[in-house]
């Protein structure tokens, strides 16, 4: 071993592969760096085996996405990872992906060359023509209908249906066929809960007044209820693919989902030039092998989602992390932008991500494709220059360097060290932030531009899940997969209320969107139902001096009909200046409105 470490070497280094390398040391039995067990997520994430928190302290070691060994040991304990740099001083790196698949050398860091700046954004952005063209009558349901269609709801129907009478097969239970109305039904009570907490979903037709809800128990049965929460399916559970299978999917029972909503994502907003990428959890503390454990997370325990995300926070793109797509992977980061980005390539989008996914390479790669990038990054990555230590940094200094490959970095000192890495930033390119010193005075101080239009644009996931967090379906489940199954429901509504507000309609919260969609659902359950006579469930609102009923109940109009009342002022013609009064209301929208020889209000207004 000592006459490894003088570089005393019995054979010649040059154009040997590492696995060779390790047979000539060690014999060819040697297990060899692809074979370490690898993290399939960054280095703050595991498979979760247990719900015991003191996993926090103990993250493993992992894996870079350069394909590196991050490990506490001293070097001399590890003197296999020197003939490994001995390698790479001679010999081309290949990158492990198959995105980046040429040979990369080191590139040359100066101060001399400068990125070059991306050009003007020429390519078509904003919400897809033909939802556009009808933004004058849209509604929040019919946004949401542009995700979650009704050829999807009668796949659900189908496949709910399927999978009853696979159970009545087996275990001769009978059982009612569900409908497309039942079901929208059933998914217009499951967002309602979203809004309206209960500890558990039975509180909801509880005998107790206390806890019972009126408006959900009368929708639905809570027998009715739990029957479609256990049957409920997306595809045929016989026609899975067996585990080791080449077609197996771990995500088989969403699959229809996950790729109707890809579908529809990309089709309804094409992205501005601003984009980023980050991660998301769908929270789930259940057994399952795609959980994953992130200590530094708000959500430390459940699936991890890869996000593509526009400026307006609404969703392009997704990929649910499932682990290594191979024994071998180690560039986790490359993979996850590679496949997020087919669709920006050659079109001069701005793309910001975080230190997990960046490296030197990757951002050569994502030069050659037209996208201009800019993300922190890890001293620990290779092809970097050397900065100056912190110690001897102030607040406010800087260094940086630039390549021959078109890229710079940046290190700039603040509270703590910034690093950027960007293809297209100027480094010589400042502002001026302002920062409170120990004396309480506030002081101007230099910043790169770069940090700053990171910091601005960056968040656009964050984005996404604050608007997905406010009123999401978060109930617990015995089965897997309707966490994910929820969550993408979700994510439908807030892509529709995104959409809502970039077509510039009149402003609505996400709240009463969420309760227009939720109208929208159930309408044909309210038109239907026997209407008490004491108490209407049809949601009556009161705008103004006027009442309001949702178009989706109020075109229900078979089983709409006048009935004697009171005598009030019409809903449609009646004004502060020319009040008009009818003894008509309509039996189901409860709301006054004029019939006669020479009135039509109560036609019109279920037309409008």
């Amino acid at each position: 071993m000592e006459r490894l470490r003088q570089n005393e070497l019995p054979f010649n280094l040059v154009g040997m592969t590492l696995e060779e390398l390790y047979n000539e040391i060690e014999g060819p039995d040697t297990i060899v760096d692809e074979d370490v067990e690898h993290i399939p997520s960054d280095c703050e994430s595991e498979i979760d085996a247990s719900d015991d928190e003191d996993l926090a302290d103990n993250v493993p070691v992992g894996i870079d996405n350069d394909g590196s060994y991050e490990s506490e040991e001293s070097e001399s304990d590890l003197p296999l990872s020197m003939i490994r740099e001995i390698i790479v001083n001679t010999n081309p790196v290949y990158i492990p992906s198959p995105s980046v698949a040429v040979p990369y050398t080191t590139p040359t860091w100066s101060n001399t060359c400068k990125p070059t700046p991306p050009p003007d954004f020429e390519c078509s952005s904003g919400v897809a023509d033909f939802i556009q063209n009808d933004s004058e009558n849209v509604t929040p349901f019919q946004l949401f209908r542009y995700f979650i269609t009704e050829e999807f709801m009668d796949h659900l129907v189908f496949h709910t249906n399927l999978y009853a009478e696979q159970k009545k097969i087996s275990t001769g239970k009978m059982y009612v066929p569900t409908s497309i109305s039942e079901l929208n039904t059933f998914l217009g009570i499951y967002l309602l809960m979203g809004l309206k907490h209960s500890p558990s979903y039975k509180d909801y037709w509880s005998s107790g007044p206390d806890l019972k809800d009126h408006y959900v128990s009368s929708l639905m049965s809570v027998k009715r209820f739990s029957w479609l929460l256990s049957h409920v399916h997306i595809n045929d559970n016989s026609a899975m693919p067996d585990r080791g299978s080449p077609n197996f999917d771990k995500l088989y029972k969403v699959r229809p989902l996950i790729d109707l909503l890809l579908r529809n994502f990309q089709r309804c907003l094409l992205p501005s030039q601003q984009v980023a990428i980050d991660e998301s959890m769908i929270k789930f503390k259940g057994r399952s092998s795609l959980k994953q454990y992130m200590p530094k997370k708000p959500v430390k325990r459940g699936y991890k989602v890869w996000m593509l995300c526009d400026k307006s926070g609404y969703c392009l793109k997704f990929d649910i992390y499932t682990g290594k797509t191979s024994s071998s992977e180690k560039a986790l980061g490359v993979r996850v932008i590679s496949h997020l980005t087919v669709d920006l390539r050659n079109k001069d989008h701005i793309l910001y991500f975080d230190n997990f996914f960046n490296s030197v390479p990757l951002m050569v790669e994502l030069k050659k494709q037209n996208i201009h990038a800019v993300g922190t990054f890890n001293l620990q990555r290779k092809y970097l220059p050397t900065f100056k230590a912190d110690k001897i940094m102030k607040r406010g200094d800087m260094q940086w360097f630039t390549s021959n490959t078109g890229l710079a970095v940046i290190k700039w000192k603040d509270n703590r060290s910034v690093h950027i890495l960007s293809n297209y930033h100027d480094p010589e390119n400042v502002c001026e932030v302002q920062r409170k010193e120990k004396d309480g005075t506030i002081k101007p101080v230099t910043c790169p531009a770069a940090v700053i239009d990171y910091n601005h644009n960056m968040n656009f996931v964050d984005k996404f899940d604050q608007l997905l967090a406010s009123y999401k379906i978060d109930r617990r489940s015995k089965k897997w997969w309707h966490r994910i199954m929820f969550y993408l429901l979700d994510a439908a509504v807030v892509n529709s209320y995104c959409i809502y507000k970039l077509l510039q309609l009149p402003p609505m919260s996400s709240k009463d969107f969420r309760r227009q969609v939720i109208n929208g659902l159930v309408a044909e359950k309210l038109v239907s139902h026997k209407r008490s006579s004491s108490q209407s469930i049809v949601p009556v609102q009161i705008k103004k001096s006027k009442p309001f009923v949702p178009a989706e109940v109020r075109h229900q109009s078979s089983k709409h009909q006048p009935e004697r009342s009171t005598r009030r002022r019409c809903a449609l013609c009646s004004s502060k200046v020319k009040q008009v009064r009818t003894d008509w209301i309509c039996s189901v929208c409860q709301v006054p409105l004029c019939l006669g020889k020479s009135k039509s209000c109560f036609q019109n207004y279920h037309a409008q």
